[in-house]
């Protein structure tokens, strides 16, 4: 049941996680006006942009909520940035998907100013489960920005001005996706201006994706900082195609180190049959052409700007 719980959950993951990555080529023109003194939802991004472009230290702590398949995880974060190229951001994961057994989430990515760092406990990453350097501050961020749920790309890419795999929030804030202005709301205390972006992902060049992709962004009007962005991603799902021979090992080695058994190719073998029928089944349950959706809720708290650091404060 555990297997296929995760099987259920690693499939629509799978495929929304997908098309996220197609998001990034979108260039869609920003146009909006507004009355009187009132700010456009470009203007707010714009004063974004040159908010953290003013900064020379930024320090915050947080979480990422996610929201999938009926199932909610929440990973808590920690922020530490400073120009030129210093930076620290650790992230846990709080707890696993209700029923399944899951490996631990756990990473970081660093510089005191004389390297780029990474270390990762995720899965799929597990050749970072020792520190490694990396070849640029980029390459760092773009290995965190996945284990650490954007956590890793938001607010880094923003304060560094940078491209760190964030295919949501740095598109919207730059011009590259639509923007609209929402009714002001606050985050916690703070009183912010809300602006939204939302994607046909069928009128993206060269896609063909039926669904959408969304981001909302909760900006300060004190300072014009980012108290919490929330991501949301649909796409129709043709759940009738047969899982690929690969899909079905995949599987099977996480079945196997679920139950902390040998990752053998004989053992491989011997359990594709099984296998092809679990997935089968659970294929039985998806609706042909359902909607696959996955929200993330980042939420920054404790932010303090201009703060001196020493090069102690960004080593591992």
């Amino acid at each position: 049941m555990k297997t296929m719980m995760w099987l259920k959950v690693k499939f629509v993951a799978g495929v929304g996680g997908a098309a996220l990555l197609a998001l990034d080529a979108a260039t869609v023109a920003i146009s909006q006006t507004g009355s009187g003194a009132e700010l456009t939802a470009q203007e707010i991004a714009g004063k974004t942009r040159d908010a953290y472009a003013a900064l020379s230290s930024y320090r915050d702590s947080g979480t990422v909520v996610s929201e999938m398949a009926g199932q909610k995880n929440t990973l808590n974060f920690r922020t530490r940035l400073q120009r030129p190229n210093r930076y620290r951001i650790d992230w846990t994961q709080e707890t696993g998907l209700k029923g399944v057994l899951l490996p631990p989430n756990n990473g970081v990515v660093w510089s005191d100013g004389s390297g780029d760092y990474f270390q990762s406990t995720a899965a799929g990453q597990e050749q970072y489960a020792k520190p490694q350097k990396m070849q640029t501050m980029k390459e760092a961020f773009r290995q965190a920005a996945g284990g650490s749920w954007s956590a890793a790309s938001t607010i880094p890419g923003t304060f560094f001005n940078q491209d760190f795999a964030d295919v949501f929030v740095a598109p919207a804030l730059s011009g590259r996706h639509p923007l609209a202005r929402e009714k002001d709301a606050k985050v916690g205390d703070v009183d912010c201006y809300v602006v939204s972006s939302v994607v046909d992902l069928s009128k993206q060049p060269d896609k063909g994706k039926s669904g959408t992709a969304s981001t909302m962004l909760w900006i300060g009007k004190r300072d014009f900082l980012i108290q919490q962005t929330r991501t949301r991603h649909v796409e129709k799902v043709d759940a009738s195609a047969p899982p690929s021979d690969q899909a079905i090992d995949e599987a099977i080695k996480k079945s196997l180190e679920m139950q902390k058994k040998p990752v053998t190719p004989e053992a491989i073998a011997a359990m594709r049959p099984q296998m092809r029928a679990i997935m089968k089944q659970v294929q039985s349950t998806l609706k042909s052409g359902f909607e696959s959706g996955v929200t993330f809720t980042q939420t920054h708290m404790n932010i303090v700007v201009n703060e001196k650091f020493s090069p102690a404060d960004f080593t591992r």
